[in-house]
């Protein structure tokens, strides 16, 4: 578990998902009292991400099927619009401060790697649900049920 303070909440990461929560001063202003929103890795599509740096914000975004889209207004010398501290999906990574780039940039790659596990954990199962379909062809070929074409033309299908 890692955590990390935001200007506009507190992003901690699990094995399995991350939270946001909005306990902070800055969470607060921008989100009022809304409860904290958890992300599993395996419904997350995606990251968007800016590295913060001494005189700009950087901000992490979590996209997932559904997310309404926001530009992110991170500006020099840390001025952010409001448009990108209300997102609540956007957590916006503090200028000035110099442990917060490289946490912050350790923390994304961490998620990214989860993301891209659970991306790869489907497509494994999805093929062998297809060799299984083509092993269920073989069996039904060997019977004589269906013509060898029959066979090939599934077995086609199912490899693309």
């Amino acid at each position: 578990m890692e955590t990390m303070k935001c200007t506009n909440g507190i992003l901690t990461v699990y094995e399995d998902k991350v939270v946001i929560s909005r306990k902070t001063l800055g969470g607060f202003i921008t989100q009022n009292i809304k409860g904290d929103k958890t992300f599993f890795y395996s419904d997350l599509s995606s990251i968007e991400y800016r590295k913060p740096s001494i005189l700009a914000n950087g901000y992490i975004k979590f996209i997932t099927a559904g997310t309404k889209e926001t530009k992110q207004n991170i500006g020099i010398l840390g001025n952010t619009k409001m448009n990108a501290l209300s997102d609540e999906n956007t957590l916006i990574l503090r200028a000035f401060n110099k442990e917060i780039p490289k946490k912050s940039e350790e923390i994304y790659n961490y998620i990214m790697k989860k993301i891209s596990e659970c991306k790869n954990k489907n497509v494994n199962i999805i093929n062998t649900s297809n060799a299984d379909e083509i092993l269920k062809f073989k069996k039904l070929l060997d019977e004589s049920i269906i013509t060898q074409e029959e066979f090939e033309r599934k077995k086609q299908e199912l490899l693309k």
